[in-house]
């Protein structure tokens, strides 16, 4: 697969007051994660190490979903309580975002979880090694 390098800067953040969260970073060439419950940290910092072939997987669906488009701010109006965040700051291939989301998703109207960020997570954790 073509170009199996990791992007120049990765991050991502899902998460709220209840249910697990999950923060992934890129710092120095490693891919670092931390999934946590209940709103809080785990503390325990984990490091995954994707090949190749898994950046070039990512690019890929990272293209595909056309996460470059991406609106700036996703805020529904149900963002009151429960409220799930997320955030994402991206560069690589010249190009680089920083999107965020409250309760509300690329692709969708409401405060329903769209296919296509779903489709972003799994991406995500692919990278982690938490999807096969």
């Amino acid at each position: 697969m073509r170009n199996g390098t990791p992007p120049k800067v990765f991050e991502f953040y899902l998460g709220g007051s209840v249910g697990p969260s999950l923060y992934v970073r890129l710092v120095d060439g490693r891919l670092l994660y931390e999934w946590a419950s209940a709103g809080g940290y785990s503390g325990v910092v984990m490091e995954a190490s994707p090949g190749a072939e898994e950046w070039a997987r990512f690019r890929k669906s990272v293209n595909r979903l056309g996460v470059r488009e991406w609106e700036p701010e996703h805020v529904s109006a149900h963002s009151c309580c429960d409220v799930t965040y997320w955030h994402l700051r991206l560069e690589m291939d010249g190009w680089s975002t920083v999107v965020r989301g409250a309760n509300a998703y690329p692709g969708s109207s409401g405060p329903e979880v769209s296919k296509q960020f779903r489709e972003f997570l799994t991406a995500v954790k692919r990278l982690i090694g938490r999807t096969p």
